[in-house]
């Protein structure tokens, strides 16, 4: 049997909620099927979950726990936070968190969307902190190239998605009927700006921010000068 596995992930740049990585993981007779599976994933939609509509990207996402097995690893804005704070950068402490999984599954083979510009170093470097053989094919946009590797992506940016969700029933409940939503979480949505500037000191919900994020530490600083100029 041939265990591939496809690897993804969706929040790098948002300044609230959660980083997920999708494993999209598979076992085949041999490598021989694999091009058979994916042609199998492409005609059902799947692709880079960015060009997929939200209505899509769901559908998806439930009818691929019927067609695999799927993983995910969550990097919490503490954790970031944390590992910032330390000298750690995001893409050591996603290797980190793909080099847990891939030692559980030993699979044999490893598609994965590269984190920067020099994928095959970047493959490398994962296949060394790694205590099994395996194949590891990385490149950029991998999840255009790979049905598999779109896969990962569906299944992270659902996760995130639904994490984001579920922060927007409760935040009624934290901070009242008539609070601000928190929007997408991303720096560039004005939605998600005003809720910063709103609430980036409250500490009933300062688990959501990656408060190591400049646009984070931007907020604080309008906030600030804002409450000064008022005076």
């Amino acid at each position: 049997m041939y265990k591939v596995i496809g690897i993804d992930e969706a929040g790098r740049g948002p300044v609230l909620g959660s980083l997920f990585i999708g494993f999209s993981i598979i076992v085949l007779e041999s490598l021989k099927a694999l091009n058979e599976y994916q042609d199998m994933l492409s005609s059902l939609g799947v692709r880079d979950s960015k060009k997929l509509s939200v209505k899509k990207r769901a559908a998806l996402y439930e009818l691929l726990k019927e067609k695999m097995d799927m993983k995910f690893a969550q990097l919490t804005p503490a954790l970031i936070d944390s590992n910032n704070a330390q000298g750690g950068t995001l893409n050591a402490l996603q290797v980190e968190a793909i080099v847990r999984i891939l030692e559980m599954e030993k699979p044999d083979l490893v598609l994965i969307d590269a984190l920067t510009s020099s994928p095959e170093k970047y493959g490398d470097e994962l296949l060394s902190r790694l205590s099994f053989e395996c194949k590891i094919i990385a490149e950029n946009k991998a999840d255009d190239t790979f049905s598999l590797v779109g896969a990962a992506s569906i299944i992270a940016k659902e996760l995130r998605e639904q994490e984001l969700a579920q922060l927007r029933l409760k935040l009624p409940e934290i901070l009242g009927a008539d609070c601000l939503t928190c929007g997408s979480g991303y720096p560039s949505d004005k939605v998600t700006v005003a809720f910063l500037k709103a609430y980036h000191s409250d500490e009933r919900i300062n688990f959501v921010f990656r408060k190591s994020w400049a646009s984070y530490k931007d907020a604080v600083k309008s906030g600030v000068q804002r409450t000064l100029s008022d005076l």
